[in-house]
């Protein structure tokens, strides 16, 4: 058994781990191994013992680490070239083929004997029709076969594989797929002195993998596709390495396409380096923690930008809650005209912010889609998929201009800039279309503090509290602001569609704050009478229109004046001009039981 070290990888029971911690664990005998286990949940700590730390784990998870001894057997590793040997020829013709080179064997045509017994009778046509297959690959899927590297030995550094190398050339020359995902590769090396024999080798996944810092003079040519998701890999170290990340130094001048799905990227700004690759053509970082421009929320420069020829970008399914990084964007990828952009919780809310609408309700798949391509020029073509055609175009960024309008007019005129630095399409979409009409809602006062225009519409709004009593049951209660400009016809068809009533089956009842004598009252037994003269002790149990307070005269005695709200086409804000706080209505139905 290889010595373990540092960073090398290890597979148990089928188990992939990286060896983070090798030494003593006090109150201990012996050595120990500290493993980071690929599933994070089948490790017990994260590299601490009775509070002690021996290791840190590359995971966020608490549970992904583990002790284990040296002695513990370890998973056979492969190397590349039986790894594909072992995916992509039968086991029998396998077994046949290391046989009879091992024996020398040179006899066409004979029976060969294992054991005694007659395995096949088949000479070297066979082998050299396998080898041909071999020869003819081009995308080879070796995902999750323990390769360790050109060598099946975890000391891939240690010993001499030149002629290991030259093999790999002249067995599969024609790869131009190649996946090496979930492999017990650790270092770069590795991957390159197999992909450098690998002369047509386009598309390189090394997905799942564990790796050390990158070595130096790596130079990795004519891959142009790149996929790096679950690495766990550390845009920090690269940083200070100064070797444009682990990710993307290797390939610096060929790639087009590079995957960095599900890795630990937080803001947009972690990418600059990237913008360093001239050829790249499509980024993916789906399933990331992007939810900032800058990794600093004092830093707010951009100071990179990527080649036009990148056009295509996936960001979906991270972190993103505001739509100032969508407005960022076309600044920072100029090419870009493929977009995916799904499951944000951006999209969770309300189209318009709370300082405008009270609606709480997340914007609808429409609404997003409209809203997030008038943020871009018309050189984005495709959005989540979808082809924007002409009219989705003029009609997201009609209805996007109309919202604008809807926020300047509930802000004052001292907070338009600040309003319109959120929107840097807006000059551009004004021209383009009309010019949306701003009736501010709000103005300053002498003061400075914001209040509600005089002459605006929501001044005018009448806030209406409606109640329906039931019988043998609570009364059921809606609140509703509703423009003064309002008649009764369409206060009932509100009322109608708040409640599910009839149109006009029912009757509005304005309860007014003004009070008039009661002369008879209804108690627990109906017929029952009262005048002034009598003692209130004396009097039946009061309803709920009648009121008792210490201040003032004995409302006792009076009941709130009723109106009701009659057919008219007349406005009903001339009704509640001297009203403040609610207007209480109660919506009466046929035999339905008064509330006075």
């Amino acid at each position: 058994m290889s010595v373990p070290f540092v960073g090398q990888r290890r597979s148990f029971d089928g188990h992939l781990s990286t060896i983070r911690y090798v030494g003593t664990v006090q109150g201990t005998t012996g050595d120990w191994l500290g493993v980071e286990w690929d599933d994070a949940s089948r490790g017990k700590h994260s590299g601490e013992h009775k509070g002690v730390k021996y290791f840190s784990c590359k995971s966020k998870h608490p549970t992904a680490g583990s002790f284990v001894r040296p002695s513990r057997p370890s998973d056979q590793p492969l190397s590349f070239l039986e790894a594909l040997r072992e995916k992509y020829a039968s086991e029998s013709e396998n077994n046949l083929s290391r046989n009879v080179l091992a024996s020398g064997t040179t006899v066409r045509g004979k029976a060969i004997e294992i054991s005694g017994k007659v395995v096949e009778e088949v000479g070297f046509d066979k082998i050299r029709k396998q080898l041909a297959e071999l020869q003819e690959l081009r995308i080879v899927l070796l995902d999750g076969l323990r390769i360790t590297g050109i060598l099946a030995s975890y000391d891939q550094a240690q010993v001499s594989h030149s002629e290991a190398a030259q093999k790999i050339g002249e067995t599969c020359p024609k790869i131009t797929e190649l996946d090496l995902s979930r492999s017990l590769l650790s270092r770069w090396r590795d991957v390159w002195d197999i992909c450098n024999q690998l002369k047509h080798l386009k598309r390189l996944k090394l997905n799942g993998n564990r790796f050390q810092p990158l070595e130096d003079d790596l130079t990795f040519t004519g891959i142009t596709e790149l996929h790096l998701e679950e690495t766990l890999l550390s845009w920090d170290e690269a940083s200070s390495a100064n070797q444009l990340s682990e990710i993307t130094c290797p390939l610096p001048s060929t790639i087009t396409k590079l995957t960095l799905d599900h890795n630990e990227i937080t803001s947009i700004s972690a990418l600059r380096h990237l913008a360093a690759l001239p050829t790249l053509e499509h980024l993916s970082v789906r399933g990331n923690s992007i939810s900032t421009v800058n990794q600093s929320t004092t830093d707010t420069t951009l100071d990179f930008q990527f080649p036009p020829i990148l056009q295509s970008l996936d960001i979906s399914r991270n972190k993103i809650t505001s739509w100032i990084i969508l407005n960022k964007l076309p600044t920072l990828f100029p090419g870009l005209t493929t977009l995916r952009i799904t499951a944000n919780p951006l999209f969770d809310q309300p189209p318009l912010p709370p300082s405008v609408t009270e609606a709480s309700k997340p914007m609808t798949i429409d609404e997003a889609f409209m809203l997030t391509l008038s943020r871009f020029p018309s050189s984005l073509t495709t959005l989540n998929y979808s082809t924007i055609s002409p009219q989705d175009r003029s009609n997201g960024e009609m209805y996007y201009l109309s919202l604008i309008g809807k926020e300047l007019s509930a802000t004052t005129e001292e907070e338009e800039p600040a309003i319109l630095a959120t929107h840097p399409r807006y000059s551009e979409l004004c021209e383009l279309y009309v010019e949306p009409t701003i009736t501010r809602t709000i103005v300053s006062d002498s003061s400075g503090a914001r209040v509600i225009h005089p002459r605006s519409v929501a001044a005018r709004l009448v806030k209406m509290a409606f109640r329906l009593p039931l019988e043998n049951e609570p009364p059921k209660s809606q609140v509703k602001e509703v423009p003064g400009s309002f008649d009764t016809y369409q206060v009932k068809a509100l009322v109608s569609r708040l409640f599910g009533l009839p149109a006009f089956g029912f009757r509005l009842v304005w309860e007014t704050d003004e009070w008039d004598p009661a002369e008879k009252e209804v108690g627990v037994e109906a017929g029952i009478e009262w005048d002034e003269d009598s003692e209130d002790e004396d009097r039946p149990a009061v309803g709920p229109g009648l009121e008792k307070t210490g201040d003032g005269p004995d409302k006792s005695r009076f009941v709130r004046r009723e109106v009701e709200l009659v057919d008219s086409t007349r406005d009903v804000g001339f009704l509640f001009q001297n009203e403040v706080g609610e207007v209480r209505i109660r919506v009466e139905i046929p035999d339905c039981a008064s509330t006075r």
